[in-house]
């Protein structure tokens, strides 16, 4: 008998039970087989623009030592054929940038390792994740960092740019910021040391910044240039021929003093800031690039790889780069 003459046979009750043992209440749990992702998907967005487009060098010893010489007083003269010239030389200072350790460590247990086979090789996804939490330390240190308050650390852009008198432009006084005022990013583009080489400059802004640099283009109906391709196949938008990269390391909460003017925190404000950078002369110089060092097994129960960089992040020359500060 098939199954449509043995229901139809059947009474009202054994055709409700037949119907409820097969609903999903019933026998779903037993019956579906449950699919599972085996991709391990990072739960971030970060935009690690700054650590991924400033050019790295390699380094030796204890840092790397800045040359550096202030203009003579009188560099030359006019004169007759028989006056002697004045002497005037240079002044030279030399600037240390020391190297720090970044260091992270991935630990596994073996019994982890044997039930998560199914994806893969569980240390190996660890680490891929490992690395890009790894990248996000960096990426906030090559900007907020600060040796004043963290002796073990990196100074960042905004550390070594606000050292330097004069390159820190005011996009305005009120502390509270504004706008982004266009004559004011020129003036912030035109104070970098070869700036004319679009090529070599950088303009690194959170995505609060580059929304803000994109307003003010659109109000003067002007717009970002897209389509610029730059080292490492990133293709991103530009401004005066120059690449806008977003970094999730600027922060948006900045403690803006515009009569100064400079950034006095680095967090419990309410601006940003668009740093404006010549790769010639801002870099990264490593004495040890990212290494991965499995550790040497000392319990049956877990396995531990430790991730380790020895890096600084150098200010060549002082007018190297700028910071427009005051966006809001």
């Amino acid at each position: 008998m098939n199954q449509v003459n043995w229901l139809g046979g059947a009474n009202a009750e054994q055709r409700a039970a037949f119907n409820r043992s097969l609903n999903v209440t019933g026998a779903g749990s037993v019956l579906l087989q449950t699919t599972i992702s085996k991709v391990v998907q990072m739960i971030t967005n970060r935009h690690l623009g700054v650590q991924s487009t400033l050019p790295r060098r390699g380094g030796s010893g204890d840092g790397f030592y800045a040359q550096r010489r202030t203009a003579a007083t009188t560099g030359a003269a006019w004169t007759d054929d028989v006056t002697e010239p004045k002497d005037s030389e240079g002044g030279y200072t030399q600037t240390k940038f020391a190297y720090r350790t970044l260091l992270g460590r991935v630990k596994i247990t073996r019994k982890l390792i044997a039930t998560g086979r199914s994806y893969g090789d569980v240390m190996a996804t660890e680490l891929v994740g490992k690395a890009e939490d790894f990248a996000n330390v960096l990426e906030s240190a090559s900007v907020i960092g600060d040796s004043g308050s963290n002796a073990n650390q990196i100074n960042g852009l905004l550390t070594l740019v606000s050292a330097v008198s004069g390159q820190t432009i005011a996009n305005t006084t009120a502390t509270a910021g504004d706008s982004v005022y266009l004559d004011k990013a020129d003036q912030a583009i035109q104070k970098v040391k070869g700036s004319a080489n679009k090529a070599s400059m950088r303009i690194y802004g959170s995505f609060k910044g580059h929304r803000l640099l994109n307003n003010a283009l659109q109000a003067q109906q002007r717009f970002l240039k897209e389509g610029y391709e730059i080292d490492g196949g990133f293709v991103v938008a530009s401004y005066q021929g120059i690449p806008v990269i977003e970094s999730t390391g600027i922060p948006d909460v900045l403690v803006w003093n515009g009569s100064a003017p400079k950034i006095t925190a680095f967090s419990g404000g309410a601006t940003t800031a668009l740093i404006f950078v010549n790769t010639q002369y801002v870099f990264y110089s490593e004495l040890t690039p990212m290494t991965v060092a499995p550790l040497a097994k000392k319990s049956s129960q877990y396995d531990e790889v430790d991730m380790y960089q020895d890096i600084t992040l150098v200010l060549d020359n002082t007018l190297g780069a700028t910071i427009l500060g005051g966006l809001s």
